[in-house]
C-alpha cells in the first residue's frame, strides 16, 4: 500500500510571509507564473511598489501576450474598504485593463462589490478577486495556491483592443497549444532575431543551458527588456512561424 500524507491548510499566511510589502510582494514578483497560470494570463512584472501619486501599487504588470496593463494589490488579511478604495485609485492612476486583488479571505460584501464592478464598469476593465491558500503535507515546505473568487463573467468583458481586432479577452496559452498538438514537447524555439534556442517542456516552460524557466524569462534575459510579447518573439524552429501565428491559424480554422 502507498503511504499518503494529509493535506493541511496553513491558516495564518504570516507564518509564511510575515510582511506584505517586504516578504509577499517580492516572492510573488519572482513567482508570478503561479498566479498567471490560475488566471490564464502570461503576466510580466514591470514594477513593485509602483508609484500612483502619493500612493504605491503593490505590483504593476502587463499581459506579456497583449501588453495590457495589470494592477495587483496584495492583502494577507480579510478584504477591507481601504484596499477596495486603493484598487480603484490604482486602476485609474495606471489606466489598468485588469485589476487583481489577492487576499487571505474575501468578505461577502467585497465579493459582491467586485461582482458589481465587473457588471457595471467599462467593458475594457476587469476585476479579479482571488484568495491566497497555502498547504502542507506533514512537514513539507508550504505550497501556495490561488483560488479565484470573482472574475469577469466568462471573460466576456474585454480588455481594450484596437477597433476591428479579434475579440478574445484571454488568448490560449502554450499549454493549450500543446494540447491541440500544434506544437510538441521537445520542439525547439528560437528567440526572434537571434540564434538563441530553447527546448519546449511539457509544462509550457523551456529548457536552456541546463535550466528550466518560463518563456517570458528566457526572452527577457536575451533581449534585456522588462517585458516581451512572448508569443510573437518565440519562433517555432520547425515551421519558422511565431507561436502567435501558429495559434491564430489554428483558432481561425476552428471558427
Amino acid at each position: 500500500m502507498i503511504n499518503l500524507g494529509t493535506l493541511q491548510e496553513v491558516k495564518d499566511l504570516r507564518e509564511v510571509w510575515s510582511h506584505e510589502a517586504h516578504d509577499f510582494t517580492p516572492w510573488l514578483s519572482k513567482n508570478i507564473s503561479i498566479l498567471g497560470d490560475e488566471v490564464g494570463i502570461d503576466i510580466s512584472v514591470e514594477e513593485t511598489e509602483s508609484s500612483v501619486g502619493d500612493f504605491n501599487a503593490d505590483i504593476f504588470a502587463t499581459d506579456a501576450d497583449t501588453g495590457k496593463k495589470i494592477i495587483i494589490e496584495n492583502q494577507l488579511e480579510e478584504t477591507d474598504h481601504d484596499h477596495l478604495g486603493k484598487l480603484i485609485t490604482y486602476a485609474s492612476g495606471k489606466s489598468a485593463d485588469l485589476v487583481i486583488w489577492l487576499v487571505r479571505k474575501a468578505r461577502p460584501e467585497h465579493r459582491a462589490a467586485i461582482e458589481w464592478l465587473n457588471n457595471h464598469t467599462d467593458e475594457g476593465v476587469g476585476f479579479i478577486l482571488c484568495e491566497i491558500k497555502v498547504f502542507r503535507i506533514g512537514n513539507s515546505e508550504p505550497a501556495p495556491k490561488f483560488e479565484i473568487i470573482e472574475q469577469p463573467n466568462n471573460w466576456v468583458k474585454e480588455m481594450k483592443k484596437p477597433s476591428g481586432s479579434i475579440k478574445r479577452t484571454v488568448l490560449p496559452k502554450i499549454k493549450d497549444m500543446l494540447g491541440w498538438r500544434v506544437v510538441k514537447v521537445g520542439d525547439i524555439l528560437i528567440a526572434k532575431g537571434t540564434d538563441e534556442e530553447a527546448t519546449l517542456l511539457e509544462n509550457g516552460h523551456v529548457f536552456v543551458n541546463d535550466e528550466e524557466m518560463s518563456m517570458q524569462d528566457w526572452l527577457k534575459g536575451i533581449t534585456g527588456w522588462k517585458s516581451v510579447e512572448t508569443y510573437k518573439f518565440a519562433i517555432h524552429k520547425e515551421s519558422g512561424k511565431s507561436l502567435s501565428q501558429i495559434r491564430k491559424e489554428y483558432m481561425d480554422e476552428q471558427e
